[in-house]
């Protein structure tokens, strides 16, 4: 039975944890690297840990289930997530120009290049197409594993908004992989290219959802920190070819 598994044997307290497996089709995909700037974003081939668990509580909110939302919230620091990468991802540029609406729209202002009286914010990002899928492994208490499935069958988007998804694949899952099969904390021992990624700190713990709204954020609630993708990359001009390291 699922209520019998204990995934971690140096758990303090009787609390029982449960491993799902969701698995997700990108048409494109784009995340932008923390403390990287907007105007030149390059992908990091992967979402941070942060990006998944916001999608989670992100998918109830889009429900319009603000319980399932809190508890997802008010269990974070108990959730872990493992990002296993695509096989391979093949990665390109693109140039973006975003329109700003002016505070008072007015002729006076004339128009720009492409006739508009918007004012337009060029942009470089660089977006991954992915050989096959992406695979995410997330462990979180039994009581909640039914709200876990929800949140990982219903999330839109990982990364930008842009980066939509399709889950197709949700089950429970005996055996995680080993963490060099996965994105993790960079360390020496295990090759890979570095990104950084973000993620909860895990001594936060998340009372309101208030807390999460953009502009509302404390800082101390998140750190970001380089982690290590198993694989390789080859540059070509402008393009990049990520393979995962077998």
């Amino acid at each position: 039975m699922p209520g019998e598994r204990i995934t971690n044997k140096s758990e303090t307290t009787t609390e029982k944890f449960i491993w799902l497996k969701a698995t997700y089709h990108f048409h494109v995909f784009h995340y932008r690297m923390p403390e990287t700037a907007a105007i030149a974003a390059v992908t990091s081939f992967v979402p941070s840990p942060l990006t998944v668990k916001m999608a989670m509580i992100a998918s109830f909110l889009q429900l319009g289930d603000i319980n399932g939302a809190e508890i997802i919230a008010k269990n974070m620091h108990k959730i872990e997530v493992k990002i296993v990468p695509p096989k391979a991802a093949l990665s390109f540029k693109a140039f973006l120009r975003y329109r700003s609406p002016p505070a008072v729209e007015s002729e006076e202002k004339g128009l720009d290049e492409t006739g508009s009286y918007y004012p337009s914010r060029p942009h470089m990002r660089e977006y991954a197409i992915f050989q096959d899928s992406l695979e995410i492994y997330v462990k979180l208490p039994v009581d909640i594993a039914d709200y876990g499935k929800r949140a990982l069958k219903n999330i839109r988007y990982l990364g930008a908004k842009d980066s939509v998804v399709t889950c197709f694949e949700l089950r429970e899952e005996d055996n995680p992989p080993h963490d060099s099969q996965c994105v993790s904390k960079l360390d020496y021992g295990n090759p890979g290219i570095v990104v950084l990624l973000a993620d909860f700190k895990q001594s936060i713990q998340i009372q309101n959802l208030e807390k999460l709204i953009p502009g509302k954020r404390e800082e101390e609630m998140y750190e970001r920190s380089p982690y290590t993708i198993p694989g390789n990359v080859i540059t070509k001009g402008r393009t990049r070819v990520f393979i995962t390291r077998l």
